[in-house]
């Protein structure tokens, strides 16, 4: 968020979202440019780069007609999978990220309490558990790596001038992001090219029409504000 400049980007977990700071980071120590102007210390070098004043972030939501508001999106579909294979399949073979740690449990409590798979701590939690303990939670209150983008991004109080889609539009979004701070777009292009915080491949052979609906019907307002197909899913 650049007060100065009139700019603010909200990011999306599960959207490019840890690729976007990297790169950032990345083009800011590249291009000798400071950290943004935050007085919280001591934090971690990106949250250093990246964190304005909490005076600043009132401004912008006090002000939005002075800022250009930027967001990245991703089809539903992928989105969830990606969350799956990432937090709880990656995460069951190679060590629970820290956001997953208390989450586990609780995730196989539910499971076992409803009779489904995975509340054996040896067995991986299947994406039809996952689903159905996502769909228990009502929104806004979900993980936000798998709550709605609609809710994560607030999409229904911030009128965004950008919304790039992650599919298409992640290297346009950078390049206009970066070229907006300052940055060579030349460079932003090349960095945003490169692969980066890869969650593995996905497998998309756990839809089928059953859960696919199940999707539609939790995800019904990202499909209609961000232009996704509902039947995407047969061509993942």
């Amino acid at each position: 968020m650049r007060r100065d400049l009139g700019l603010v980007v909200c990011l999306n977990p599960k959207v490019g979202s840890t690729s976007f700071r990297s790169i950032l980071v990345d083009g800011l120590k590249s291009h000798q440019m400071p950290p943004m102007r935050s007085k919280l210390w001591p934090m971690n070098e990106t949250r250093r780069y990246m964190t304005a004043s909490l005076r600043d972030y009132i401004h912008a939501f006090r002000n939005p007609d002075q800022y250009q508001f930027h967001c990245f999106v991703r089809n539903p579909f992928s989105r969830a999978i990606s969350a799956w294979n990432d937090k709880l399949v990656k995460g069951h073979h190679e060590g629970w990220p820290r956001s997953m740690v208390k989450l586990m449990p609780v995730i196989r409590e539910f499971a076992r309490t409803k009779g489904l798979q995975g509340s054996n701590p040896d067995e991986v939690v299947s994406f039809d558990t996952f689903f159905h303990f996502v769909e228990s939670l009502p929104e806004g209150q979900r993980n936000q790596h798998w709550d709605t983008q609609t809710s994560v991004l607030h999409a229904d109080v911030i009128q965004y001038d950008h919304v790039h889609k992650i599919e298409s539009g992640f290297s346009i979004g950078v390049c206009e992001i970066l070229g907006a701070l300052g940055m060579d777009v030349d460079w932003a292009r090349e960095a945003a090219g490169k692969p980066r915080n890869s969650s593995g491949k996905k497998d998309t052979s756990v839809l089928n029409d059953e859960i696919a609906d199940r999707m539609i019907r939790l995800y019904k307002q990202d499909f209609a504000n961000f232009g996704y197909d509902e039947q995407s899913w047969r061509d993942l």
